[in-house]
């Protein structure tokens, strides 16, 4: 089956001035005067190209650090209460100490706008080491108790330091020139 080009329609092409066209910008303005929503939406593409919206806090690498620190502070004392199985008594200033770090880092965080996801996320971790302290004074956390004491403060950091990394990515990507201080 062939085409034959000269009976097809012609796409529409913009004003010509003889046998040239015209110049892009003077066939713009035609095109906009043509249609007046054309030009509002170019306009307001415009303006949406040269902003960026803010769905989330800004990356903040104290804040990250900090968790990070945190972290492993409580993976290392989980470990030592499973070899040592120490009382609840003798290890309460690691609890008075990480729900005082989480503290900090909420107070941080809450500086920050459109942080509520990690807010959320920090109450929720301060209530883990409550529940932790809670189990730890029923017995030492040994077997089955340190099991579950690990996958559930895991689980809060893991969500907590995931958010944190779409922060920063995202900032990477973003804007360069982002405070991460």
């Amino acid at each position: 089956m062939g085409s034959n080009p000269e009976r097809l329609p012609r796409a529409r092409s913009f004003p010509k001035t003889g046998s040239r066209p015209t110049p892009f910008v003077t066939a713009l303005a035609s095109t906009f005067a043509r249609r007046p929503g054309t030009l509002l939406a170019f306009v307001f593409g415009l303006f949406l190209a040269g902003c960026s919206v803010l769905l989330v806090a800004p990356y903040d690498a104290v804040i990250d650090q900090s968790l990070t620190n945190l972290y492993a502070q409580t993976l290392t004392f989980l470990d030592r209460m499973e070899r040592t199985a120490d009382s609840y008594a003798s290890q309460r200033a690691f609890y008075d100490e990480a729900k005082g770090t989480v503290s900090a880092i909420k107070a941080r965080a809450a500086l920050l706008p459109k942080n509520s996801g990690t807010i959320k996320n920090l109450d929720e971790l301060s209530g883990q080491y409550d529940r932790l302290a809670e189990l730890h004074r029923r017995g030492p956390l040994v077997g089955l108790k340190a099991k579950i004491a690990r996958e559930l403060i895991d689980s809060n950091f893991r969500s907590l330091m995931q958010l944190e990394l779409h922060k920063k990515l995202g900032a990477a990507v973003g804007s360069p020139d982002q405070p991460q201080h």
